[in-house]
């Protein structure tokens, strides 16, 4: 079940980002600041009108998550795209994307936008599938380490 987020589901959001990407990809504590700051900062901002985080829920427990979260009137930037690792390859992620896609058709966005890391190779596949474009690559310096970030883009 995919459903709409409650604030007890934040601190999920943010403990799940950190302990997954801290053990598949090494990353450190600050990342879990970042987490905590850009949450933080939907919740502090949040438009129930033109914003969303969904948590996929399975036999009650949460295992995933992905928000949509304003920029403009004409853009969202698609954030917190998170599959739990023991329910990977399933379906859950594509689902997971398709919802966010559909709330920003139905919201009448233009442009949907993420950044992601090109080492994440299954969500990369997923954008891809959809027709989410990379727009845009930089290196940067993210949880003590040097990556390629990359802007994906989707016009709708």
């Amino acid at each position: 079940m995919i459903r709409s987020f409650k604030l007890d589901d934040i601190e999920y959001v943010i403990h799940s980002h950190y302990e997954i990407y801290r053990k598949e990809y090494n990353f450190d504590l600050s990342f879990k600041e970042y987490i905590v700051d850009t949450v933080g900062n939907f919740l502090k901002k949040f438009d129930s009108s033109k914003e969303n985080l969904w948590i996929l829920e399975i036999n009650q427990q949460p295992k995933g998550s992905i928000g949509i979260v304003k920029v403009d009137e004409t853009s969202a930037q698609l954030r917190w795209f998170l599959i739990e690792p023991d329910v990977r390859g399933r379906g859950f992620g594509s689902e997971l994307v398709q919802t966010a896609i559909d709330f920003c058709r139905e919201k009448r966005y233009k442009t949907i936008f993420l950044w992601t890391n090109s080492e994440l190779t299954t969500a990369r596949r997923i954008y891809e599938k959809y027709g989410f474009k990379i727009t845009e690559t930089k290196r940067k310096k993210l949880s003590n380490q040097d990556l390629i970030e990359e802007r994906w883009e989707l016009s709708l």
